[in-house]
């Protein structure tokens, strides 16, 4: 989805419902309802956010209720909204990709605007006080952790950059890469390639407790685990994840 899509915040809210839960055949696999960027303004319901005339892509949300508030990765820049005002105190952190990467990706033939950046591509709740964020990185992704503080008066909203950690198995290379990710019990589950060339496809189970940190993840060159869909992941008892819109002998 290219930035001019995507002019604000109404749109946003279009690309959350394009990312309902759907379960069932493959004929079920289409939005239970879908409101066009005209359809949201003709319904005077919506408040634009200014940021969007920024030019950015607008790929991922984080919806915190209980805080008020709303978290967007975009092309290079992770955003901090209010949900009662979206243009309203804005909190921006900017996180490109190292220059030597976007060198490299530039050199391996990928286009500098629409591929050679740092995409965000996971922002998923890790505890109270952090969130946890991932990005393409100009095909070498990367992950760490934003600070958001312990309560809704607070204005933290930091990347903590001294303890940033690859993001392979975590994140896609591709910008444009089906993937999906969860989290939960300190648990990153995530369907994705990982490799630089999308040719080598997972679903891996990686962060968690100390006592268990580690990856798990499905065999190497099983090409049909993930099948062109974006998996649809849901949470079951203790840490087993459920992937649906997969093709796996080990899941039936």
């Amino acid at each position: 989805m290219r930035a001019s899509q995507v002019p604000n915040a109404c749109s946003l809210l279009s690309l959350a419902m394009l990312f309902l839960p759907v379960t069932g055949t493959s004929k079920q696999n289409i939005p239970r309802l879908k409101l066009s960027y005209k359809d949201l303004q003709l319904s005077n319901s919506c408040i634009p956010f200014l940021g969007s005339t920024e030019g950015l892509d607008f790929r991922t949300l984080l919806l915190d209720e209980e805080r008020g508030r709303l978290l967007v990765g975009a092309k290079d820049h992770i955003f901090l909204l209010n949900l009662v005002d979206l243009n309203k105190n804005v909190k921006k952190i900017y996180w490109p990709a190292a220059k030597e990467k976007l060198e490299l990706c530039k050199l391996a033939g990928k286009d500098a605007h629409t591929e050679c950046a740092n995409f965000i591509r996971v922002l998923q709740p890790y505890n109270r006080t952090h969130v946890y964020v991932c990005g393409t990185g100009a095909f070498h992704p990367l992950c760490g952790y934003i600070e958001l503080g312990t309560h809704k008066e607070e204005t933290m909203f930091r990347l903590d950059t001294q303890n940033l950690e690859s993001g392979r198995l975590k994140c896609p290379f591709d910008p444009q890469q089906p993937f999906a990710s969860v989290m939960a019990d300190e648990y990153l589950y995530a369907g994705t390639a990982s490799d630089f060339l999308g040719k080598d496809t997972a679903l891996t189970r990686s962060l968690g407790p100390s006592h268990d940190h580690h990856y798990i993840r499905t065999d190497i060159s099983e090409h049909y685990w993930l099948t062109g869909k974006i998996p649809n992941i849901c949470c079951c008892h203790l840490h087993c994840p459920c992937f649906s819109e997969v093709n796996s002998p080990f899941l039936k």
